[in-house]
């Protein structure tokens, strides 16, 4: 009879589900179970968790579960990690140098409206960071709405001049409309933002016009002067260039 117990053990470990949560969190609610058989696929890991936190999309009879996994034990998600291993090994390309048209003397850029005002508080993670004068060559400031597909989508696409232009003396930040942290945190995670975000207590998003369920992008220059204002990813980046262009 003992021979028996064994072969059950193990198959009732190998039929062992695996919860998708709605957040980063083991006592977030749980969307689906999932073993290691069925079709998961791996968005990207979560930063900052006191766990493995992974966003993950599942298809299931029922249809997609967007979600997050609290493990590491699943073989997809360790080909995953074996994957970002020798990714982190190839040393990044230097960017591109500016085109000969950015390059060329251009007249200063008017500004468009008030200052940015300094401003320094912390975002959803806790972390403090500071927007001041000086600090940067170029910043962005973006209002937008996490209940908002369009401006989740507009922040979404605003993180390709972000990562191209962060070597060059750009940085950037975000003030978000959300009921709570944790829902701005799922959204962040769900995008995979890394530019530092804080809820719109101020309401600074009305003081500087800003369509937040667009998504809207102020350009400051150095002095924190507001040089463009956009919900065009395109026009902001024509407006970093250009400010580049004149250091």
């Amino acid at each position: 009879m003992r021979l028996l117990i064994l072969p059950v053990l193990l198959a009732a470990a190998a039929s062992a589900s695996i919860p998708v949560r709605d957040a980063c969190s083991e006592d977030a609610t749980v969307l689906a179970n999932v073993q290691e058989n069925d079709a998961i696929q791996i968005r990207h890991a979560v930063f900052g968790e006191s766990v493995p936190c992974y966003a993950v999309s599942v298809m299931q009879a029922s249809g997609e579960v967007r979600g997050f996994l609290l493990s590491s034990s699943l073989p997809v998600v360790q080909e995953f990690e074996r994957r970002r291993a020798l990714e982190s090994r190839v040393p990044l390309a230097a960017p591109p140098p500016l085109a000969p048209e950015e390059q060329k003397a251009a007249a200063p850029m008017t500004p468009v409206g008030p200052p940015f005002e300094p401003w320094s508080g912390v975002d959803t993670r806790g972390k403090r960071f500071q927007i001041a004068q000086g600090r940067s060559k170029v910043t962005l400031v973006t209002f937008w709405s996490v209940e908002s597909w369009t401006a989740r989508k507009y922040v979404e696409n605003l993180r390709k001049t972000e990562a191209e232009f962060r070597p060059r003396g750009l940085s950037s930040y975000g003030f978000m409309e959300a009921a709570s942290t944790a829902r701005a945190n799922f959204y962040m995670d769900d995008i995979g933002l890394e530019a530092p975000q804080a809820l719109d207590r101020e309401r600074l998003a009305a003081r500087y016009h800003a369509d937040t369920r667009k998504g809207t992008t102020l350009v400051l220059n150095a002095s924190n002067e507001v040089v463009a204002i956009s919900s065009n990813p395109v026009e902001i980046r024509a407006a970093v260039t250009r400010l580049l262009s004149l250091k």
